[in-house]
């Protein structure tokens, strides 16, 4: 996905459609690598102006072990108007 497909969806996309813009640990990813918070930012863009909503999703399960895994997610946008 780059910025012209995000206008795109945001453009095109029915009230209420979703979709994944991002899978992995966007807070500690977009750190290493700033590339990561294109797509994001863009959408955040649009959350300004009030047209999409974000929410996540855990994939990982809750570890208690002395070693824990890297929590992973899926990052999600939702139409709102």
């Amino acid at each position: 996905m780059n910025i012209k497909d995000v206008k795109k969806w945001v453009d095109t996309a029915e009230i209420g459609s979703s979709a994944v813009y991002y899978t992995g640990n966007l807070a500690e990813d977009r750190c290493y690598d700033k590339s990561t918070a294109i797509i994001p930012n863009a959408f955040a863009e649009h959350a300004k102006e009030k047209t999409v909503e974000f929410f996540q999703k855990r994939k990982t399960k809750m570890d208690k072990s002395k070693t824990p895994k890297k929590p992973i997610f899926d990052y999600i946008v939702r139409k709102i108007v």
